[in-house]
């Protein structure tokens, strides 16, 4: 059927004239590629957005409105199937901002219904609702049936959010009734799951489980893995309503399993979090800490993903209006040099005149003429001080920004890189003060609660050096030293870091080097690149450090044979001021400002910096300083 759709699509475009015949071609690959999205974002949403991104760059190159409003659509659906509720709303609008008083009725009401139950997703139900009604007015007035479904099926949703039970299964039976006409297996299947949580919520488990199944099988048959997972959720608490709990435990791991292949981390949050609560019920307090400890990873994960996805928003809003304002300067330039046009044509047909007639009144010209010259030097002389004063502005707007970025970085860092360990050791105590945990369960995570607070010492060491740094309130003195004797230090210091991961460590350190740098700065460097090393390494691995003198440097290297990166990510280390940061093969988290330190103190003290990786080879990181 889509197949056939581009065809007529085509066809339209070539008999009307609307397009040539590249272009009617550029326009059957996009809406193919927009159509075959549509058809994937709720079995593989990555899939879709990947599609429908490659269309709208086609739609934006060709200046095809409609089908980048389309791939607007198509995008905010993909997103909201993976939980991303912020980029579902931003394409949402932009589509809408087409569709709306168009007579693409459908799509109009579509996505007020999509703005609807996102909105009811983020529990705003008072914007929820006015969507939804809007959507609901939409479909009753052109008397759209299909349309009157989605919306009902959504209103439905916001219904029972708010525990309307009556109302929303009224929404659910009026909707089913119309997609059985249709023969709409995705949308039954949606709304028996709906209907099953909601005899669940009124205590009808026996009538709930008898939905849940139908709503399992016909998501496995249309091949819908977010209402599977979904599904499978409410099966798992049914079950562990009904008592069996072995067989609640299977139903909730294969939802996790959906879900995480989704990416879908606020369902996974709600799994995680069932499961702690399962598993307490059955005494096991390791896997009760174990679902906690990832709850709170993907919180801090979904916080994150959050606001980069406010400030992309917020960038997007502002290159809108910058551009919008652009145009309304070019605008208004045309109509003065129209105007300035018209003027002069005037003005030369009135001197003209006036010369025939009055040869005096060129003498007369001829002083004004002047006197717009000696204006016109001093508009310039205007225009000049107010460039000026623009460029003093425009410094101190960057001066501006960058203290704020330094403001936001710090108190990002602070707020979870070392909120998250205290909260940890508090959580810990709380549980032996209750006794929740043997002696030898608070042994052990002792060991790790450890590890952690140590990274946290190194990341408050890092973030201290950073800030300084930034406000220009380090000083690099430059000593001679032997380096091997510092790489043996960092080396004893990390020698538990190493021995937890089972590393092997080799140094070629033997005779001394001199260089000639600032020692407690090189310090630093060779802690975060060796511990970077040991973060990204496998266990029984091994870590190599070198030294080699060239010419009149001393060239350092750190080998590791652990995860490596991408050439992407190595380039953006090099040759930006990102911060770039990766979970180490223990789920060791860290900040990214250790590398930018490296790059800022080894530049400080005359040296250079250099990365080789490749993934699943490891990586081998070196840098240079002066011999003395």
């Amino acid at each position: 059927m889509p197949h056939l759709r581009v065809v007529f699509l085509l066809g339209v475009l070539l008999i009307h004239g609307e397009c040539s015949f590249s272009q009617a071609q550029d326009s059957v690959i996009i809406a193919k590629l927009n159509f075959k999205a549509l058809e994937q974002y709720l079995s593989t949403p990555d899939s879709s957005i990947e599609l429908s991104k490659k269309a709208l760059s086609l739609a934006e190159a060709n200046g095809f409105v409609k089908q980048q409003a389309f791939s607007y659509y198509v995008l905010s659906k993909a997103h909201w199937a993976k939980g991303n509720y912020q980029l579902s709303t931003k394409y949402a609008f932009k589509s809408l901002k087409f569709y709306e008083n168009s007579s693409q009725i459908y799509h109009w009401g579509e996505c007020l219904s999509a703005l609807g139950r996102t909105f009811a997703d983020q529990k705003d139900y008072a914007l929820a609702h006015e969507y939804i009604h809007k959507g609901l007015s939409l479909a009753i007035k052109n008397n759209h049936e299909m349309l009157l479904a989605e919306v009902l099926r959504e209103q439905s949703f916001l219904l029972l959010e708010e525990k309307k039970y009556d109302s929303s299964l009224q929404c659910i039976n009026r909707a089913i009734s119309i997609y059985n006409k249709y023969n709409d297996s995705v949308n039954i299947s949606v709304l028996s799951s709906r209907k099953a949580r909601l005899l669940f919520e009124l205590g009808q488990l026996k009538e709930s489980k008898e939905y849940i199944h139908q709503a399992l099988l016909m998501d496995s048959l249309v091949k819908n893995r977010r209402g599977l997972g979904i599904t499978l959720y409410q099966a798992g608490l049914i079950e562990w309503k009904l008592g069996n709990t072995e067989q609640a435990l299977a139903y909730l791991k294969r939802s996790l399993r959906t879900s995480e292949e989704l990416n879908n981390i606020q369902n996974i949050i709600h799994i995680r979090s069932t499961l702690a609560d399962l598993y307490h019920t059955k005494n096991l307090n390791s896997q009760v800490i174990e679902e906690l400890k990832k709850v709170s990873v993907l919180k801090d994960s979904l916080y994150s993903l959050e606001k980069n996805v406010k400030i992309q928003e917020m960038q997007a809003v502002y290159e809108l209006e910058e551009k919008d304002h652009i145009i309304r300067l070019l605008e208004d330039e045309n109509l003065i040099e129209k105007k300035t046009a018209q003027n002069q044509k005037i003005l030369l047909l009135s001197v003209t005149t006036i010369m025939v007639l009055l040869g005096l009144l060129s003498y007369l010209f001829w002083r004004m003429r002047g006197n717009q010259l000696t204006l016109n030097k001093a508009l310039a002389i205007k225009n000049q001080e107010i460039e000026l004063q623009n460029e003093e502005i425009q410094s101190q707007s960057d001066s501006l920004h960058q203290i704020n970025q330094l403001k936001s970085k710090i108190l990002s860092v602070i707020s979870h890189d070392l909120r998250g360990p205290i909260k940890n050791l508090y959580m810990l105590l709380e549980m032996v003060t209750k006794k929740i945990v043997t002696p030898q369960e608070f042994a052990e995570l002792s060991v790790k609660l450890k590890s952690n607070l140590n990274v946290t010492q190194r990341t408050l060491e890092n973030l201290l050096n950073w800030s300084m740094g930034q406000m220009e309130g380090i000083k690099t003195e430059a000593v001679a030293f032997n380096i091997n004797s510092v790489i043996d230090d960092v080396a004893q210091l990390s020698e538990e870091a190493a021995n937890h991961k089972q590393l092997l460590v080799k140094s070629d350190s033997k005779n001394p080097v001199f260089v000639l740098a600032d020692i407690n700065q090189v310090h630093l460097i060779l802690r975060n690149l060796f511990n970077n090393a040991i973060k990204f390494s496998q266990r029984d691995g091994e870590v190599m450090i070198t030294t080699e003198i060239k010419g009149k440097f001393c060239f350092i290297s750190i080998q590791d044979n652990g995860i490596g990166m991408t050439q992407a990510e190595v380039d953006m280390i090099l040759n930006t001021n990102e911060y770039f940061t990766k979970v180490g093969t223990d789920q060791e988290k860290g900040t990214g400002l250790g590398l930018l330190l490296c790059k800022d103190f080894i530049k400080r003290n005359g040296g250079e910096f250099s990365i080789s990786s490749k993934l699943k080879e490891g990586t081998r990181v070196t840098f240079s300083l002066p011999l003395s």
